[in-house]
Parts: structure tokens; C-alpha cells; sequence
């Protein structure tokens, strides 16, 4: 569970959190930062960078231009427009009033109002902390860093700086700018090689178009196998099962390595809570041994996880090892896939929808035998992508919302393999401009893998336009277009999906 207080929103105090994947990190909107060439940078040879983000071994300075540690600061002492933490940091902020009342932009944690994110547009970076809790020398190992756009106006990543050591760089780097819409998310996978037996410290700074920026620590643990306490190795370090369709599974192991020269305990494997929260449910353990496990010197204990996707798209996470190791107590093993739908060849009935404008988002609904829009029980869109229809727990008559497009062009799909009988509604929605165009939508409809009708192009040109597109009659496939007219309706509560 995460920390809720003081920590949670100055995420930038590393103060708040020692441990490895505590949190996540958002962006500090407020700096000003001069012009600066958009690619990934190494300023891993930057002393004055390093000495500015406080790293060990640098200089003490404070770790950013909007944070002073103040030993025995007070209120008065930081300064108008700037509050005490702890006794010792002074940060940009005010008290709290009565009720946790805050001016506008700002929010009200640990009774300090603290600029808020979410109100002008901000980035959030989970975890916070990468930590490569083993390595050997000559090792490498990898772990995924997930960007998301957490505040309401579009923003884009323009560089990805490294300071502190050089054993820490990305895998693969995307191609800049990244743009992310409200609630976008992109992954950046950053490579860890050891090459002494000395842990190493970096971090991964995040530059936003805007002249913010968010930190990730990159920390790493070196140890020689064979010593006297209690030692684990938990190898390898991620799984990644790549693509997998719904109805299938992958299985892959990883292994625990009692590598001490007395007995370690395992206590116990959990699901990994982040940002975005726990480890999804479509990871499990197979047939685990029984906790706590007592592993000799040289034994090993494979672990099987199972992935079994839902809803297509990204999914990842990790598991949490705790044992007795004293340097290492809790480690992570990285889990990610990309669930994809079945062929379209095996599924019955396919929903696509698409639109010309770039910057906007359309929203595609599909109702249920006797569903109503906006309802968790008839409606599957994106805040409710999987419902339950048909026989309860049979997942192919269930619809499945394979793909939210939030920042233009779509399309979107909702396939269900095997529809029970009954009468589907297919309504396009116009969610929100992000700076697009209003768009024209096409909605099509297929059947195992042919195209059985096309609607549209309809133009829709305000927020929560809808058009409510056809009825499809289920078995036979019988469509019952229901026309061009655009209504403006009020839109209704979420269901909590995403």
C-alpha cells in the first residue's frame, strides 16, 4: 500500500522514500529551464549535475531550485510562498485552511496546499525508485519505467537524461518527442549492467516540453556470492511473455538461489503495488510451494507464473520476493505481455470504429441485451471495457473494449466472440478535443473477418456528441441502422475501468 501524507505529494524528497519502488514520481511544472537539444542525454561525466541532484559523492546541495534542506527551518525562515516539512526542508506550498481548503491549482496533503499536478497538466513516472536488487559483474538486467500523463492538457517527453553512473542507460529509446494526451501512458525500459562489485546510484530525468521535469533513482545492489548470512538471488530479474491471445496462456519461470553460505528464508511472494496499483490478477503464481521456505546454501526453488490475458494492450507489473537476506530483504521480478484479441477470423461479432482527426478522442459504446449507456452492468466503453454478459464467467460472450484510442484517428474495436442472443446497440460518443479537429466517424462492423456494413462518415462537433449508430439483432446478424442524427447528451458516471 502506498504512503498517504507529506511523502505522497513531495514526491521529489528522496527522504520520503528509501525503499525501492515506493511510489511514483510527477512532474514539478514550476522550474524555468532554458532551451536544450531534444534527444537522450548522458551527463553521467556532469560533476555540477550530480552535484545539483545531490547524488552521493557530490557535493551537499539541495536537490532541486525548488527545495532547500534547512536544517530547523520554520515557516518564517523558507520565506513567503514556502513552508516547513519535518522541521528540516522548505518546499513551495502553503497551510492548509479550515477543511482543507487550497487556492486553485493546489491541493491540500499533509495540511500543506501543494501544487497540484493534475490542474494544469503534469507527468507521473512509476515506480520512482528502479532497483536492481542482484547483479554480477559482466550481468545485465532490465526494468520498465511507465510515463503517464496524469493532468489535463497534452504535454510531450523531450529528453531523457542520465545523471550519476554510466552502468545505467535506456533500452531502446523511443524516438522524441513522446506525446501523451490525459491519461497516456508509454513505457521506457532502462538496461543496468554491472561492472564492478560496488553497488551503483543514477538517476533518470524526465524533461517535459513545458521546462518541467520528473526523477526516477536508479539504484543498483553488487554482492559476491558465498558469504556468511542469509543470501538470496532471485533470477532472472523480468519475464516478459510478449504476445499472448485471450483464451490462451503463457507460462514462465523464474528461479530463487539461496546464495550464502548458511540457510535463507524466503517469508513469503506478493503482488507488486504501484501508481496504477497492485499486479493484475491475470498474473498468478502456479502451484507455489507453502511459506515461509527455508532454502540451504546452493538450493533452488523454481517458481511458475501464469499470464492469462482479458482485455488486449500493455499489462505488466512485478512480484515482491521477501526473504531474510539483510541487503536485499525484498526483491522484484518484472512481469510484462501484450494481450492481444483473438484472430478476427474466431470472433463473431467485431465493432470498429475510426475517425480522421488527429488530437481527439471518440469513445465507442456498445450495449447489452437490455443495457443502458453509462451503466456497469449493459454499457462496455472505456471506463467499463469488460462486462460480464451472457453466462456468468464464460469469457467468449463476453464484450471485450480491445483498444481506448485517446489521441486521435482510432480505431477502436470490441470484439465478442460469441455474442448471446439478444439486441446490441453501437453509439460513437465525442469524449473531448485535445487541440484536434472535429472529427467525421466511420463505424464498421464485421463478422468473422468479413465486413458486413460500414456507417458514416458522421461529423461530430462538440463534447458529448453521440450518435447512435445501429441495433444488431443476435443470432442472424440482423443490422437495423437507426440513422445520421447527432444528439448532445449529458454524460454519465464512470465505472472505475480503465
Amino acid at each position: 500500500m502506498r504512503r498517504i501524507g507529506v511523502c505522497l505529494a513531495v514526491l521529489a524528497l528522496w527522504a520520503c522514500d528509501d525503499q525501492a519502488g515506493g511510489g511514483s514520481a510527477v512532474v514539478d511544472q514550476g522550474r524555468a529551464r532554458g532551451s536544450r537539444d531534444v534527444g537522450v542525454r548522458d551527463a553521467t561525466r556532469d560533476d555540477d549535475a550530480a552535484a545539483d541532484f545531490g547524488l552521493p559523492g557530490a557535493d551537499a546541495a539541495p536537490p532541486s531550485p525548488d527545495m532547500a534542506v534547512a536544517m530547523g527551518c520554520t515557516d518564517e525562515a523558507c520565506g513567503e510562498g514556502r513552508v516547513c516539512v519535518g522541521g528540516e526542508r522548505c518546499v513551495e506550498g502553503t497551510r492548509c485552511g479550515e477543511g482543507g481548503d487550497c487556492p486553485v491549482g493546489r491541493r491540500c496533503v499533509g495540511e500543506i496546499c501543494l501544487a497540484d499536478p493534475r490542474a494544469a497538466g503534469g507527468l507521473a513516472a512509476e515506480p520512482d525508485v528502479l532497483a536492481f536488487t542482484f547483479a554480477q559483474v559482466g550481468d545485465e538486467a532490465a526494468r520498465a519505467v511507465v510515463l503517464q500523463n496524469v493532468g489535463d492538457a497534452v504535454l510531450e517527453v523531450v529528453e531523457l537524461e542520465f545523471l550519476g553512473s554510466a552502468t545505467f542507460a535506456i533500452s531502446e529509446a523511443p524516438p522524441l518527442p513522446i506525446r501523451l494526451v490525459p491519461a497516456q501512458q508509454r513505457e521506457v525500459i532502462v538496461r543496468y549492467r554491472a561492472d564492478d562489485l560496488q553497488p551503483d546510484q543514477g538517476v533518470l530525468r524526465v524533461h517535459t516540453g513545458t521546462g518541467g521535469s520528473v526523477d526516477v533513482r536508479l539504484l543498483s545492489d553488487a554482492k559476491e556470492t558465498g558469504q556468511a548470512a542469509p543470501c538470496l538471488r532471485v533470477q532472472p530479474a523480468a519475464l516478459a511473455f510478449g504476445a499472448v491471445a485471450r483464451g490462451s496462456d503463457r507460462v514462465l519461470p523464474f528461479e530463487m538461489v539461496s546464495c550464502g553460505t548458511v540457510p535463507v528464508t524466503v517469508q513469503g511472494i506478493q503482488r507488486g503495488v504501484t501508481f496504477f496499483g497492485p499486479l493484475s490478477a491475470n498474473f498468478d503464481l502456479v502451484a507455489p510451494p507453502a511459506f515461509p521456505l527455508r532454502l540451504d546454501p546452493g538450493a533452488r526453488q523454481a517458481i511458475d507464473v501464469r499470464y492469462t490475458p482479458q482485455r488486449a494492450g500493455l499489462e505488466g507489473g512485478f512480484w515482491e520476493v521477501a526473504s531474510d537476506d539483510r541487503q536485499s530483504p525484498l526483491q522484484r521480478v518484472d512481469v510484462n505481455a501484450i494481450a492481444t484479441p483473438p484472430p478476427l477470423e474466431d470472433v463473431a461479432l467485431h465493432i470498429r470504429v475510426s475517425w480522421d482527426t488527429d488530437l481527439t478522442d471518440v469513445d465507442t459504446h456498445v450495449l447489452g441485451p437490455g443495457g443502458q449507456a453509462w451503466t456497469c452492468a449493459g454499457d462496455c466503453y472505456f471506463s467499463n471495457p469488460n462486462p460480464d454478459w451472457g453466462q456468468q464467467g464464460r469469457f467468449e460472450d463476453d464484450p471485450f473494449l480491445d483498444l481506448d484510442d485517446v489521441d486521435g484517428f482510432g480505431p477502436e474495436n470490441v470484439n465478442i466472440a460469441a455474442p448471446a442472443n439478444g439486441t446490441y446497440r453501437v453509439i460513437a460518443q465525442y469524449w473531448d478535443s485535445h487541440g484536434g479537429n472535429d472529427p467525421n466517424v466511420t463505424v464498421e462492423i464485421l463478422s468473422f473477418n468479413n465486413v458486413v456494413a460500414r456507417y458514416g462518415p458522421v461529423r461530430l462537433r462538440a463534447s458529448d456528441d453521440e450518435w447512435d449508430v445501429v441495433d444488431i439483432d443476435w443470432p442472424g446478424l440482423v443490422l437495423r441502422p437507426l440513422g445520421n442524427q447527432v444528439v448532445n447528451r449529458p454524460r454519465g458516471p464512470l465505472c472505475g475501468g480503465f
